[in-house]
């Protein structure tokens, strides 16, 4: 029975033309409304009960079940009213892209989250594990106790699996295989094996990303055996897999072609070049290890695709101790080759696998020396800019805007570069940038319609740059500007987003 519309009927028509339902009264019984003698007041507090769980996001409670835990432990040190203010003004969307920022101050001053502001952020947490990641660290004793009450709210917990891999479900068995991984390596690798075959090339894939989180020699021999799988994507997926794990056969196979293919020419008063031969045949051996006779994703044809698929593979730093070089030394040698654009495009794309910080730093430092040449204007640098380290994306940054002159382009790397990475900005780059933009305000040549990507750049740089840096930002911006009306509400926002994470910032320590 549907207890809620079973209130509603009898509302309705009234509790002297129809009375509740023995069973009703029981399901009221077990949220603590004990039976009345007048109908009306057991259903108008029935009403009101099952309304604010409604609200709450609560499913009905039966009291008669005994819960774990307590909502209360006074020992826990909750933030302050002036930091409880910040919150909902946070998650009324006045600054909606604080909040992570806000937790992790939470979490590093060991205070708790309000109670009552608890079961909004829970429910935001479904659906962002990044969230969860640091709403848990402060949420305490309530919100353990919070999580218990509402099955909604259970997998955020993630709560070992006892059951066993036989009988488990597939998200059961993820689970299972990434703590058995951490504890026992060679036993994870013995439950794939026991049901492999038995598994949907999705779940497959699941569970190679979970070994994918902890590659080591010791998976080798399993990955090399899914090379002879016939669904082409476990097949690609145990490639990648078995080329990241440092010392590999595949890696030592792949990387002894190219040493065959690759020479290089000493000339007199200028500087050595690579010659290149394509891989004119495709062997078997040559297809199981990855390369795909068929795509065209390179510039040159179906052998020069082939050749950038394995260097692709490689791992950056094979080349330098190859070379004996430095990774702006083995660039500048791919460029002076035939094949430049190719080789460096196989080098952006292995960089990105192998999560390379040298290669990184040094593949968007050339694509940004080299904007204004036309040979690298179709150079994609994009997957680059994803996941980068703070001090690879500031050291870049800061280079850029150094060696740029007057107003950042649209489509110029740096401005990319700002736009799209979610990095923690240095005081050098946010002033840098700052005093960039006022300088063009300033100008006679300034037009409202350049500067339009700047807008994007400030919103990124108030989340993303120190907020204790707010005074300095303030002064020197060319308020006498014909187009400085266009721009005070966005130089505004971006001010007193900054002084609002200070003011925030320093509530929390308190």
């Amino acid at each position: 029975m549907d207890l809620e519309k079973e209130l509603v009927r009898v509302a309705l028509v009234g509790t002297q033309r129809s009375g509740l339902s023995e069973e009703a009264k029981r399901k009221l019984a077990s949220l603590g409304i004990p039976n009345n003698d007048k109908e009306e007041i057991s259903l108008l507090l029935g009403i009101g009960i099952l309304s604010k769980m409604k609200k709450a996001n609560f499913p009905p409670i039966d009291i008669s079940q005994p819960k774990l835990g307590s909502e209360e432990n006074p020992q826990e040190d909750v933030c302050s009213a002036t930091s409880i203010k910040h919150l909902y003004m946070i998650v009324d969307g006045a600054f909606e892209n604080a909040l992570p920022e806000f937790l992790f101050n939470l979490s590093k001053n060991k205070k708790c989250l309000p109670p009552e502001i608890l079961p909004n952020l829970l429910d935001l947490s479904l659906t962002s594990n990044d969230l969860w990641g640091e709403l848990r660290k402060s949420i305490g004793s309530r919100g353990l106790w919070l999580i218990q009450q509402n099955p909604n709210w259970d997998r955020l917990l993630q709560q070992e699996v006892s059951t066993s891999w036989d009988l488990a479900s597939n998200d059961e068995r993820l689970k299972i295989l990434e703590r058995v991984r951490k504890k026992d390596p060679d036993r994870a690798i013995e439950l794939l094996e026991e049901t492999w075959a038995s598994e949907s090339v999705n779940q497959r894939i699941k569970f190679l990303r979970v070994l994918d989180q902890s590659l080591s020699k010791d998976l080798e021999p399993f990955l090399e055996s899914l090379l002879d799988d016939r669904r082409k994507e476990i097949r690609r997926t145990a490639v990648q897999m078995l080329s990241k794990i440092p010392g590999s056969s595949l890696s030592q196979r792949m990387f002894s072609r190219l040493e065959g293919l690759m020479t290089i020419k000493h000339r007199k008063e200028k500087k050595e070049k690579l010659e290149i031969e394509l891989p004119d045949k495709l062997e078997n051996d040559m297809i199981r290890d990855g390369i795909d006779p068929r795509i065209q994703w390179f510039k040159g044809g179906v052998k020069a695709s082939r050749l950038g698929q394995m260097v692709a593979l490689i791992q950056p730093h094979m080349w330098l101790d190859y070379f004996k070089m430095e990774a702006e030394q083995v660039i500048e040698l791919f460029v002076r080759s035939d094949w430049g654009e190719l080789l460096v495009q196989a080098m952006v794309e292995s960089t990105f696998l192998h999560k390379n910080k040298e290669w990184t730093r040094a593949l968007l430092s050339f694509r940004i020396a080299s904007s204004d040449r036309q040979r690298w204007q179709s150079l994609n640098i994009s997957r680059l800019m994803d996941d980068l380290p703070d001090e690879v994306f500031n050291a870049v940054a800061i280079k850029g805007m150094k060696n740029t002159k007057g107003l950042l382009e649209e489509n110029s790397p740096v401005t990319q570069l700002l736009k799209s990475s979610s990095c923690l900005w240095e005081d050098e780059l946010t002033i840098l940038v700052i005093r960039n933009l006022q300088e063009w305000l300033a100008g006679e040549s300034s037009r409202y319609w350049n500067g339009w990507h700047y807008r994007t750049i400030l919103k990124k740089a108030a989340y993303t740059c120190n907020p204790f840096i707010h005074d300095k930002l303030t002064f020197n911006w060319p308020e006498e500007s014909r187009i400085w009306s266009s721009w005070e509400r966005e130089i505004e926002e971006f001010l007193s987003t900054l002084f609002f994470r200070k003011k925030m910032i320093l509530a929390l320590k308190g």
